[in-house]
């Protein structure tokens, strides 16, 4: 326990106690913490549909550059199977 007087400093002395609280309505995350505190084997399998679905959301764009860069415009090139020569 500290040895410094509250006067020295005033940020640390104790809430009012005759202010009431804010009776304002529950928002968004307050809803979904209890959401969770009541079903939490439900919020880790949407947790885990939302991380794959910004996991899919990631992957879109790149596979599509990759088969813009294979078509180009034309058919991707055939590699000659092993020992087998070319025809001229």
């Amino acid at each position: 326990m500290s040895s410094i007087p509250a006067a020295a400093m005033p940020k640390a002395a104790p809430a009012e106690a005759d202010t009431p609280p804010e009776a304002a309505s529950p928002g968004l995350a307050s809803r979904a913490a209890g959401l969770v505190r009541d079903n939490p084997k439900t919020a880790i399998a949407a947790g885990a549909a939302v991380a794959a679905g910004v996991a899919a959301a990631a992957a879109i764009p790149l596979v599509r550059a990759r088969r813009g860069k294979a078509a180009n415009g034309a058919a991707p090139a055939r590699k000659a199977a092993p020992g087998k020569a070319k025809k001229s």
